[in-house]
């Protein structure tokens, strides 16, 4: 095992000073982001890289040892990474590149998710390297009769395509049986019945199996993030960025919170909490679906280890925060990137908070989305009322129910987007009603937001809905015109 301890130094001569000036971390910031892209072009699957100067490490608990500039690892032995805080004076910078396989197919990329570590920030690997799910080189098959290729290894799952007799298909493990083979069609994870397929190179017994619970190294972690630097307003934040290649719902466990996204994140994880920011596509945080623009925070127990409770605070992103993550997505150089990264503007946020608002529920990748369990269906699950208006006194709150739910949990948010209450309901019922004063105290300016639980679990969440006992709500216009196009932020927790 290795444990990584300082990360990325860069040395820029001259920039020692006695304070920090905005162009001395300007400078600092560009030359680290241009080393990064210099040193780790060619990182392969399954690696850690670091741009310019050196990284600390510890072998097997040995004393530290420093690497060289442009050093790669492997991440099978690779137990924790740290980079470091900017530090203008001193000339220093961490920033670090991972491949991180995780379940994407080497078939659709032999990179896998790309990790971009900013700042003080810290991974620990979380996966038991013995038992650490290896892709395997695909292989090539052709169904001997017309196929149907499912979603799922079993007769249940979905038809999303067909493979007529001889398409070829690229295959890279087996369902936990054996009877089902996972292929690449079209740039689409789907499975195929062993029976009817064969392989034209190399044995189809050969292939791992994949199961549920099957991990690579690093796709489980424990995040750790610092404070940004408070003489460094141009420096992007401290925080880990994520970027999938598109064609299959990236799985990863974060501090214990499973997470599946299509496109790009940012996690931050300061001491007691875990923030998810969805910069496109779709993203579900434990099956609540986080909007592109939005934010969702989960608190954490001791260590930053596991859950402390569920997540709430679902809010569009502060202008703050936008400018921060264009900082990032300027910087971060697009050789090292599947895409351009980007940041929702200002303007597409405001789309989506119209589309709660009429439609009711949590949007993801900017339209209503059903998240749906055994049994279990969102597809009509809103916030009915009140999404809008002056309310005082016992309110009653209104919404439209999930089909298959054991339950519900009426959320209720301070101005800052921090939980106050919450209340059980039964799942017989779509209705609560609360004393506002006992409830939020003197808030005058609070959210609410239902839950749909399945067995004490969150499944579908309605998003917390902004109102105010003085004033309309934020949501959207009440005359039902367009809201603004800068939507107020019910909570600001860094880089105001």
């Amino acid at each position: 095992m290795v444990v990584l301890g300082a990360g990325v130094l860069l040395l820029v001569s001259g920039l020692a000073s006695s304070g920090a000036q905005p162009s001395v971390c300007e400078a600092l910031v560009q030359e680290t982001f241009a080393a990064l892209e210099t040193a780790c072009a060619d990182a392969p699957g399954s690696s850690a890289c670091f741009g310019r100067a050196a990284a600390a490490a510890r072998v097997d608990g040995s004393a530290a040892v420093f690497g060289q500039p442009g050093d790669m690892l492997a991440l099978s032995g690779v137990q924790a990474i740290q980079t470091q805080p900017l530090d203008a004076a001193g000339g220093e910078w961490g920033l670090a590149l991972l491949n991180v396989h995780a379940n994407v197919p080497r078939s659709l990329s032999e990179l896998g998710l790309r990790f971009v570590m900013l700042g003080e920030a810290q991974l620990e690997n979380a996966v038991d390297g013995a038992a650490a799910f290896t892709p395997a080189e695909p292989l090539t098959i052709t169904p001997l009769v017309a196929a149907n290729l499912r979603a799922a290894p079993n007769l249940d799952g979905q038809v999303i395509a067909n493979a007529p007799v001889g398409t070829q298909l690229m295959a890279d493990g087996l369902s936990p049986d054996g009877q089902w083979v996972r292929v690449m069609k079209d740039g689409q994870v789907a499975w195929v019945s062993r029976q009817i397929v064969t392989a034209g190179d190399g044995d189809i017994e050969s292939l791992p199996r994949i199961g549920p619970n099957a991990r690579t190294p690093m796709q489980a972690f424990v995040l750790h993030t610092g404070a940004d630097a408070a003489d460094c307003a141009e420096a992007p934040p401290s925080l880990l960025v994520i970027q999938s290649p598109g064609g299959v719902a990236a799985s990863i466990t974060v501090n214990g919170v499973d997470i599946r996204f299509d496109s790009a994140i940012a996690l931050r994880a300061p001491d007691g909490a875990l923030q998810v920011i969805a910069l496109g596509g779709s993203t579900a945080v434990d099956r609540i679906p986080v909007p592109a623009g939005f934010t969702l925070d989960v608190p954490l127990g001791e260590g930053n280890r596991a859950p402390a409770g569920p997540a709430t605070g679902l809010r569009p992103i502060s202008g703050g925060e936008r400018d921060a993550l264009n900082r990032v997505a300027g910087g971060l150089p697009e050789s090292l990137l599947y895409s351009p990264l980007s940041v929702p503007t200002a303007a597409q946020v405001a789309e989506v908070l119209a589309a709660i608002r009429s439609g009711g529920g949590a949007a993801s990748g900017g339209g209503q989305q059903a998240i749906t369990a055994a049994g279990l269906d969102c597809s009509r699950f809103q916030a009915t009322a009140p999404l809008s208006g002056e309310v005082s006194g016992r309110t009653p709150f209104y919404w439209d129910a999930a089909q298959g739910v054991s339950g519900y949990r009426v959320n209720f948010f301070d101005a800052n987007g921090r939980l106050v209450t919450s209340f059980d309901v039964s799942a017989t019922s779509t209705t609560f009603a609360v004393d506002l004063d006992a409830a939020i105290g003197g808030e005058n300016d609070f959210g609410w937001s239902v839950d749909a639980l399945l067995d004490g679990q969150v499944a579908c969440s309605t998003g917390s809905i902004l109102l105010s006992r003085q004033a309309q709500a934020q949501l959207a216009g009440d005359d039902g015109g367009a809201p603004p196009p800068q939507p107020t932020p019910t909570a600001c927790t860094w880089n105001c």
